[in-house]
């Protein structure tokens, strides 16, 4: 499986790692290839970097995130770029989705799941993407 997973639940796998969205994201790393782009790893490196989640997570852990993506992770190049969401800040998973050639975008945002499917991608909550697996 091809994965594309959003912020919003890289956020919740990393603050909660005992959540559905911690499950996924290591069984995604263990059991397939999760994709990332340059723009959706800076978008993870500045939400995370924003003074809300200091006392969570210090600037060792995001630099260590960082290179845990781009080392196990896989990069794909954004050749092609739609504009089909409601928040225009949303569409570059869809990019990294498409180019990527993902099977599942996995997202808790209501602007891309109302999306689903796209092409081949089915785009899925954590939870629901969880039981899928089971």
């Amino acid at each position: 499986m091809r994965l594309v997973i959003d912020t919003n639940v890289l956020i919740s796998a990393i603050l909660s790692p005992e959540s559905i969205s911690a499950k996924v994201l290591n069984w995604g790393e263990n059991n397939g290839f999760i994709l990332y782009s340059t723009a959706t790893l800076n978008e993870v490196l500045s939400v995370l970097g924003r003074s809300k989640f200091s006392k969570y997570i210090d600037h060792d852990d995001i630099d260590g995130l960082s290179i845990r993506i781009k080392t196990a992770w896989l990069w794909i190049e954004i050749v092609n770029q739609v504009q089909f969401c409601r928040d225009p800040k949303d569409d570059k998973f869809i990019d990294l989705a498409l180019n990527g050639n993902a099977s599942h975008l996995i997202t808790g945002d209501n602007d891309l799941l109302v999306l689903n499917p796209i092409e081949n991608t089915s785009i899925i909550n954590p939870r629901n993407f969880w039981e899928e697996i089971r």
